[in-house]
């Protein structure tokens, strides 16, 4: 049992070891293809760097505008009907966007209502329901020279649609049952 509760110790240092040391055995060149493998990367964040400023500057033109909470308020007239609580409304806006904007909604929620309330559990679910469809666009297409993404966005939102509602109802069953 001891050796279990340790080997997430040792199995970084074994993999940093154990990889090269493998290439080595197989005749791969290890520094030169670390080193290629770097400068590939330098030229990934480089060429990636202006999608990146462009998505953080909208972001905070969203937020500091009061864009966010203007939409927050609209769909929490058309939500409340529905049963979902106006208090995650701003990670249901902000998460297609920014994974760290909607984080920090979801900690605030813990933070005043705790973890384990009903309120709690449900910006949990919907934090972890979907993915920063925005982002992922902008950075993964940027990369690799996409300019016109088309239906992938759409796609991506319809996504995040189903994986509130779904978190939504998963939300619903486990606090009122079937």
């Amino acid at each position: 049992m001891l050796f279990l509760a340790n080997l997430g110790m040792y199995v970084f240092p074994v993999i940093l070891i154990g990889v090269p040391l493998f290439a080595w055995v197989k005749g791969v060149p290890v520094y030169e293809t670390f080193v290629r493998g770097a400068e590939e990367g330098l030229k990934v964040v480089t060429g990636t760097l202006p999608y990146l400023v462009a998505i953080f500057v909208g972001i905070s033109c969203f937020r500091g505008s009061g864009a966010l909470q203007l939409v927050s308020g609209c769909l929490g007239r058309l939500l409340r009907p529905l049963g979902i609580p106006t208090e995650v409304l701003p990670i249901i806006v902000t998460r297609p966007i920014s994974g760290s904007g909607s984080l920090g909604v979801t900690g605030e929620i813990l933070q005043v209502h705790g973890p384990d309330t009903s309120l709690g559990l449900l910006a949990s679910i919907l934090q972890g329901a979907t993915d920063t469809s925005f982002y992922v666009v902008t950075i993964y297409f940027g990369a690799v020279g996409i300019r016109q993404t088309r239906h992938a966005l759409p796609a991506c939102l319809i996504g995040d649609l189903f994986g509130f509602l779904t978190g939504f109802i998963i939300w619903r069953l486990m606090v009122f049952g079937p």
